[in-house]
């Protein structure tokens, strides 16, 4: 196949998904499956301390390294796309001087306000984990420093790399801290400090490996020439902050949003007259069991988000539009094709893969199951909200996602306040709330996109071909499930065929009814092999 404009934009989209992807999807399992022996270790009610501190730690580290690593891979990839490298090495500089003072800013403000944020959350216990996990905020700035700017150059793997170093890090460090509280007989609220603390280990280690591949690329690029006209420091800061304002805001509201989980749910759970310990255990059956797996798709897809802010920066800066174009169809076609699978298998067998992933705790199972089962249905919402909104940042249109994300909060708000008191409802409200808050977000997001691009983006082909193959696949896996219990077998390990069966036929399906295009397959590394080898079969 001839290698146009467009299949070129692809190929790069694809090929830094590739390199991501897998990291990805090492770092999330990481951080799904090392929750599982800290449960153990710390309590489920013990997890909430984590967990306040975690939101806390979030929502800072939105503020100061989520809009910025965004604006300064678009900045970099518009002066490489342009041939400036002495802009690069500016923008860089003057970033990196930013990055570092907002994070020792949050770091100061964790390690002095850490009691009076604990207390403001109804938690005064969590203190400890606050102040154990204050360092990652500096820590996590200069990781987004560098990540900006090797995205900026197309280059993934940096990266890759730091993600598996700190997801492994943050395994190893703590569970060996948290057990190492436990055997000293501290309290829990301590053991939960020790165990968050794990998080700021895994990315100091993420730091230094990234800090070893930059000096590694300076001495590479000190003989280099370089060319283009060396950019103002105010010019290149102000340019950072106009692009980063809208995306952290946009971001931070999100944050927020899980801080305000944290403080309304089991507030407005003693309330309704649930004791303390029933109210923290409720929220962190919620926090810590159903919203990880809800978080997991979107957060595996946002290597597609990654790949796609600096290639279509980069394409409408040179006003390729065919090339912007390819590379926006193909990050939403591959969404859906991620998504919406995703989302029937967590809808229909969320407590059966709860049960396999913790296994021993049936009574947190029992109340996070049906709580995952509503918020599936915000899985697909979620995944297509990251990239209509990378895609709007990415065209300039950098307040539209900032306002969406705020509809979308103050939705989500009313939703708590008024149906968390409600009976029968209850700690229901969380993922209805969040069903509100994605719908009126994407709706904002996709009308504005659709709007700013001289093309069309999405064809209801590209969202009806996996719907119908992923019914196909849970339906299939669903047979399987009950026909085994049927035949009296009740394990949790039955769900090990039935999700191999339905990702199977999702995928022989997906295949049949062309939701996998054959430009896809060529795009993706091999992928012309891959094609061959379909061929013969005669299945293109």
């Amino acid at each position: 196949m001839p290698e146009s404009l467009g299949s070129f934009e692809k190929k790069k989209l694809f090929g830094g998904v590739a390199v991501l992807m897998p990291a990805t999807l090492f770092t999330k399992i990481i951080g799904l499956f090392y929750k599982i022996p800290l449960i153990a270790i710390v309590g489920v009610s013990g997890m909430a301390y984590f967990l306040a501190a975690y939101h806390i730690y979030s929502l800072l580290f939105v503020l100061s390294a989520t809009g910025l690593p965004t604006a300064l891979s678009l900045q970099v990839a518009r002066a490489v796309a342009s041939g400036q490298s002495r802009a690069v090495r500016r923008i860089f500089t003057v970033a990196l001087a930013l990055f570092l003072a907002l994070g020792t800013a949050g770091t100061a403000l964790l390690l002095l306000f850490a009691p009076a944020l604990a207390a403001r959350l109804a938690m005064a216990d969590a203190a400890a984990s606050i102040i154990a996990i204050a360092p990652a905020l500096l820590l996590s700035a200069f990781i987004g420093a560098a990540k900006g700017y090797f995205q900026g150059h197309h280059r993934m793997l940096p990266t890759a790399l730091s993600e598996v170093l700190e997801a492994a890090g943050k395994l190893g460090f703590g569970l060996f801290f948290a057990l190492f509280a436990k055997g000293q007989g501290l309290p829990t609220p301590m053991v939960a400090a020790y165990a968050i603390f794990g998080i700021t280990a895994g990315l100091l280690l993420a730091a230094l490996l990234l800090c070893i591949l930059l000096l590694h690329d300076a001495i590479k690029r000190r003989g280099e020439a370089r060319a283009g006209d060396l950019p103002k420091r105010r010019a290149v800061l102000s340019e950072l902050v106009r692009v980063a304002l809208p995306v952290t805001v946009s971001a931070s509201v999100m944050s927020l949003v899980s801080l305000i989980d944290t403080a309304l749910i089991s507030g407005r759970l003693q309330a309704a007259g649930f004791a303390p310990t029933v109210a923290n255990a409720m929220y962190s059956s919620y926090g810590n069991l159903a919203v990880p797996l809800y978080n997991l798709v979107p957060s595996l897809l946002s290597p597609i988000t990654l790949a796609l802010m600096p290639l279509l920066g980069a394409a409408l800066s040179r006003g390729e539009s065919e090339g912007g174009k390819v590379a926006l169809s193909s990050a939403l076609r591959l969404s859906a094709l991620v998504s919406i699978p995703s989302a029937l298998g967590l809808g229909v067998f969320a407590r059966p893969i709860l049960s396999l992933i913790y296994a021993g705790q049936q009574e947190a199972v029992a109340l996070a199951a049906p709580l995952l089962s509503l918020l599936a249905l915000s899985v697909v919402p979620a995944a297509m909200i990251t990239l209509t909104g990378a895609a709007l940042q990415a065209t300039g249109h950098t307040v539209i996602p900032m306002l969406a994300m705020g509809a979308g909060a103050l939705v989500k708000l009313l939703l708590e306040v008024l149906l968390l008191p409600v009976s029968g409802i209850h700690i229901y409200a969380a993922p209805l709330s969040t069903l509100g808050c994605n719908l009126v977000v994407l709706l904002i997001e996709a009308i504005a996109l659709s709007r700013a691009l001289p093309f069309g983006f999405f064809k209801g082909k590209d969202l009806f071909r996996p719907l119908f193959a992923a019914l196909l696949g849970v339906f299939s896996g669903g047979a399987l499930y009950f026909a085994l219990l049927r035949f009296g077998i009740d394990s949790a390990l039955m769900m090990l065929p039935v999700l191999l069966l339905t990702v199977l036929v999702f995928a022989f399906c997906a295949l049949w009814m062309g939701a996998i295009e054959q430009e896809d397959l060529y795009a993706l590394p091999a992928g012309d092999k891959l094609c061959r080898i379909l061929q013969k079969c005669k299945w293109k």
